[in-house]
């Protein structure tokens, strides 16, 4: 009857320790949201993580709150604060020991301004990889304009 009892103990605490997880940890919903960083913060007593907000730019809601548990994601978004950045996350069913339900697992920085030397500079790589046709632009700048050659070889350095 003892033994019986202490198995039954066993998988009762495992039962619940699983079935805590599974609720904590269960994505109700997936998503991707983008603006630019605001806030990023570490919080926490027991289980720390780093909280933050969005300014999505429009709308009836302009900010949008989040967690993060990852601190290997958390720390790298916040070298990225004030950037334009694309979260994506996933809603939890409940926010037990975070601020939030929204945990963002990874994020994309999205440049609103390229550089337009930075695409030339890809055409240009590209381009190396073929002599003859590196040897044909070159005589065709050189006739045309040879001052691009020299923004081109700043692709180079």
């Amino acid at each position: 009857m003892k033994g019986k009892l202490i198995l039954f103990s066993v998988i009762l605490i495992a039962v619940l320790i699983g079935g805590s997880y599974l609720v904590l940890n269960f994505k109700v919903s997936k998503g991707v949201r983008s603006g630019r960083l605001v806030k990023l913060s570490k919080k926490g007593v027991l289980l720390k993580t780093y909280e933050g907000t969005l300014d999505l730019g429009s709308g009836d809601k302009l900010t949008w709150d989040f967690s993060i548990h990852d601190d290997k994601v958390g720390k790298e978004l916040v070298r990225h604060s004030g950037k334009v950045v694309q979260l994506e996350y996933g809603e939890l069913l409940f926010k037990i020991f975070y601020g939030t339900k929204y945990n963002v697992f990874s994020f994309k920085i999205l440049d609103k301004n390229p550089d337009p030397m930075k695409y030339l500079c890809r055409l240009v790589n590209l381009l190396r990889k073929n002599h003859e046709i590196v040897n044909a632009v070159r005589q065709l700048i050189n006739s045309n304009d040879p001052n691009f050659l020299n923004i081109i070889r700043e692709c180079q350095k």
